[in-house]
């Protein structure tokens, strides 16, 4: 980080990684009695902060500050006038058509339908924790499919392909994290493999994964 300090306390700031590209005006932190407004830049590597002038504190100490400016990076591009967002997806992104889960019959549903009940398989599970103890679960899994296409032809639907993955269900936390305030995992996904049966990926996973 960079940081010139200015004649009136205030600094202009330079922080390196991994920023989005744009330019905005915004809030920044209150000083006691104001709020600083300052200038923002993202150049994709750095984003710099420039102080500009300060307005007075309102009561609503929780509202959102407004903000005016864009800002665009590998997901979307983020437009802000005041307390007014708007968010525009590239159009090469991936657009889900439709999430559905497999039923017991072969046919596939709204994954959202809560009425239908999934085709499910469940297998024993088995992790092994940095300390060398072994966690042994109860695995059930279903299978769900994502229906794409890209977010510019969503309207037709078309060129369109489907991505198969397992949804994971445990029996209790797995994972480091187990028992802890933060918690183990309880359930997640995986995608499939071409091929690949709900048993393969699953055991695919046990190999692979770490929680």
């Amino acid at each position: 980080m960079w940081r010139c300090w200015l004649t009136n306390g205030h600094a202009i700031e330079a922080h390196w990684g991994r920023e989005p590209i744009g330019i905005k005006i915004a809030e920044s932190n209150n000083d006691g009695d104001s709020f600083r407004r300052q200038l923002w830049f993202g150049l994709g590597f750095v984003q710099v902060f420039i102080p500009l002038w300060s307005i007075d504190v309102v009561d609503e100490w929780d509202r959102d500050a407004p903000e005016w400016g864009i800002r665009a990076d590998s997901e979307s591009i983020w437009i802000k006038r005041g307390q007014r967002s708007k968010f525009l997806d590239w159009p090469w992104n991936l657009h889900t058509l439709h999430y559905q889960k497999q039923m017991p019959d072969g046919s596939w549903v709204d994954v959202f339908n809560r009425e239908a009940e999934p085709y499910e398989q469940s297998y024993p599970y088995t992790y092994m924790l940095r300390s060398g103890d072994v966690q042994g679960r109860s695995a059930t899994i279903s299978k769900r499919r994502h229906v794409l296409c890209r977010f510019a032809f969503k309207a037709l639907g078309w060129p369109r392909w489907t991505k198969e993955s397992i949804d994971i269900e445990f029996d209790d936390e797995v994972g480091e994290r187990s028992g802890s305030w933060k918690g183990g995992c309880i359930g997640c996904g995986y995608d499939l493999r071409s091929g690949e049966s709900m048993l393969e990926c699953l055991r695919r996973m046990e190999r692979e994964r770490s929680f």
